[in-house]
């Protein structure tokens, strides 16, 4: 069952269709210390001041996606009026409105690539939700992940996954799965 669940996520059977070669990519080849040390030298980008607040909200915004799409999850999305998407709604909207809090990011960096990383997050967040589209849920777990871990705050939290899923341009340029999404605009 759990192999089937894998060989169904690697493939993109819900919907978008992976790029070439992601998925032999996902969960391998961690980046090496000089491809993380490159990426936090977007970091730099940010005011000393703004830095820290930025790294706790992709903190707040990864333990959000854990929440949603970890740890067994997945089961909520199975039916498009499931619970779990009620949820993904109401991150949407109001005052934990996900999209406003990471332009609220975007509006601190000058980092392009960590805007379109951001936006990409956004992007698969909202498209999941609007197609019912669990894939996309997954891909913008996976973007927030990477920017987390690898890039914003390079170190893992208790519980935490040093998986890598090469998903963000910070890291990954042309190759990274935020690239394809940000082709669905």
């Amino acid at each position: 069952m759990i192999s089937l669940i894998i060989v169904v996520l690697l493939t993109g059977c819900f919907g978008v269709p992976l790029p070439e070669n992601l998925s032999e990519r996902s969960k391998s080849a961690k980046p090496n210390d000089e491809e993380v040390e490159k990426a936090q030298q977007e970091l730099k980008s940010i005011e000393t001041q703004e830095l820290p607040p930025i790294q706790e909200e992709v903190r707040q915004l990864h333990i959000i996606m854990n929440n949603l799409t970890g740890w067994g999850q997945l089961d909520k999305y199975s039916d498009e009026n499931g619970s779990g998407w009620d949820t993904v709604a109401s991150y949407l909207a109001g005052e934990e409105n996900i999209v406003d809090r990471v332009y609220d990011i975007i509006a601190k960096i000058d980092s392009e690539t960590l805007k379109q990383d951001l936006e990409a997050f956004v992007l698969a967040f909202s498209k999941a939700y609007e197609e019912k589209d669990v894939d996309l849920l997954i891909w913008a777990h996976r973007i927030v992940h990477d920017l987390d871990y690898w890039v914003f705050n390079y170190e893992t939290v208790s519980g935490g996954s040093r998986n890598y899923w090469g998903a963000t341009i910070t890291l990954e340029g042309d190759n990274a799965f935020a690239k394809t999404v940000l082709q669905l605009k």
